[in-house]
């Protein structure tokens, strides 16, 4: 049963008063005190959907497999031993529905490599600390190794849908770490403005209308399809 956790992880003492009980929030106030976690709004009090312990802070740093444990099966990541959760919107989460649904149906008449959703990798086997989770990756057929649970190497193409509050210095650090661990594109998609950015090792570049990609031959997406739900017909 979900449980109404009170989240003392790093908060000031104005900020614990707004998690009593007493006190109804409004989403935005919840979003901001859930420090990225996932969770429900019920009568203005934050409730996590899986039981998590109230002293959580004693944890840190994690490993990740504590972390794993502790996440119970929702996606996160892990950045100097502390959990990261993000909560998807519906244009997050369409977007990345939509162009996952691409990328399989791509993969599926040119069977070169895989599409996968939020796979977590452990890019730092040295360090227990650490763990990234692109929203979608694709790895392409020479770099699949299906008995790595959590694979070692970054995705060919690491995507990211980027949520309303990203900062584009943090997603291109992000996208320079992928591109040390071995990822060889990185694409940030942004469901609000309608539009992305393709990196490479060397460029950058906007895409306003057609999405292709030189590690994909003959992929090629208009980005209205992965920005718009499609029609249905009578």
């Amino acid at each position: 049963m979900a449980t109404i956790v009170e989240e003392y992880t790093n908060l000031a003492k104005e900020q614990r008063a707004a998690s009593s009980p007493s006190i109804k929030l409004t989403l935005e106030q919840a979003n901001k005190l859930a420090g990225g976690q996932s969770f429900e709004l019920i009568d203005g009090r934050i409730v996590f959907k899986n039981d998590a312990p109230a002293d959580l802070a004693a944890h840190f740093p994690l490993t990740f497999e504590q972390a794993n444990r502790l996440a119970d099966g929702r996606p996160f990541e892990l950045i100097n031993g502390r959990m990261i959760f993000e909560m998807a919107d519906y244009e997050h989460s369409q977007t990345q529905a939509l162009l996952g649904a691409e990328l399989v149906n791509y993969f599926k008449t040119k069977p070169i490599g895989r599409m996968l959703t939020e796979l977590s990798y452990r890019l730092w086997l040295e360090n227990p600390y650490e763990s990234r989770k692109p929203d979608l990756s694709i790895i392409l057929n020479e770099h699949l190794q299906e008995t790595e649970r959590y694979p070692t190497r970054a995705p060919d193409i690491a995507i990211e849908i980027i949520s309303e509050d990203d900062a584009w210095t943090r997603l291109f650090a992000k996208a320079k770490l992928y591109f040390e661990k071995g990822s060889r594109e990185v694409w940030l998609v942004d469901p609000y403005e309608k539009n992305m950015m393709v990196l490479t090792l060397t460029a950058r570049r906007w895409v306003l209308d057609t999405l292709t990609s030189e590690l994909l031959p003959g992929f090629q997406v208009e980005l209205k399809d992965i920005f718009t739900w499609p029609a249905t017909t009578k």
